[in-house]
């Protein structure tokens, strides 16, 4: 929803009971909320759930106000589940602001469509975020943990430093942008099973499944790969 107040009308006397807050966001909001200090540290101990929504992209830098909003976000309650930020202009730095502040041990749900990942940001999101089950966001390749090892390896490579990665990490919402191989794409949701005993869910665009399924299967085939191909089994028929 829109913010509809010029002050903080909504958020007065709400310090101590807010739980799930969700609003798109802009210049103006944003100001309101420096000014009379909104998101303020600590100011929201039992907030669970934060949703925005950048919808000021053409009056401003695009990425300002979700920046300044997720920043708060990664500032507050560590009774944190679900944090969900729309913006074009969304970083990947958002990951290790996440580790810095490392207190996200109850974040259940990050959504940050915009964002381009690596592997090895997941990899890193998932060591700081052990509750984690869901995560979307824009796939773009290895990163600079795996830059070194070639692609037959990786499974075998990542398996013997990684796993168990995580224990309830069951789902990866993949966006495709540009040039990105879908292979790629595949490659890491591969590896998510292999690394994460409970994942089971890798999902793409509508019009790139039937190609995505014919990489799990064309990889299955492959040495690296072929010890875990039971458990690939459940990418085939969902996404």
């Amino acid at each position: 929803m829109d913010y509809p107040f010029k002050d903080d009308t909504l958020f007065r006397g709400t310090s101590n009971t807010l739980e799930y807050l969700s609003m798109n966001v802009n210049t103006e909001v944003i100001e309101m909320a420096q000014k009379y200090k909104v998101f303020g540290g600590n100011k929201y101990p039992n907030l669970r759930a934060f949703r925005i929504k950048n919808i000021n992209t053409r009056l401003m830098r695009p990425g300002a106000p979700s920046k300044a909003a997720t920043k708060f976000a990664l500032s507050v309650s560590s009774k944190l589940e679900i944090l969900a930020v729309e913006d074009i202009a969304m970083e990947a730095t958002i990951v290790p602001s996440i580790v810095e502040h490392g207190h996200m041990s109850s974040l259940q749900l990050l959504a940050i469509p915009d964002a381009f990942l690596t592997l090895s940001h997941i990899v890193v999101l998932l060591e700081q975020t052990p509750m984690l089950t869901d995560l979307h966001c824009h796939y773009t390749g290895v990163g600079t943990l795996f830059e070194c090892v070639e692609d037959d390896q990786l499974p075998v490579v990542f398996a013997q430093k990684y796993a168990p990665l995580s224990n309830n990490f069951r789902v990866l919402q993949l966006g495709h942008w540009g040039n990105t191989d879908i292979a790629v794409v595949a490659r890491c949701a591969m590896l998510m099973v292999i690394a994460c005993p409970r994942f089971t869910y890798a999902s793409v665009s509508s019009h790139l499944r039937e190609k995505m399924r014919k990489c799990i299967l064309e990889l299955m085939s492959y040495d690296s790969f072929i010890q875990y191909a039971a458990r690939f089994e459940t990418l085939l028929y969902r996404g």
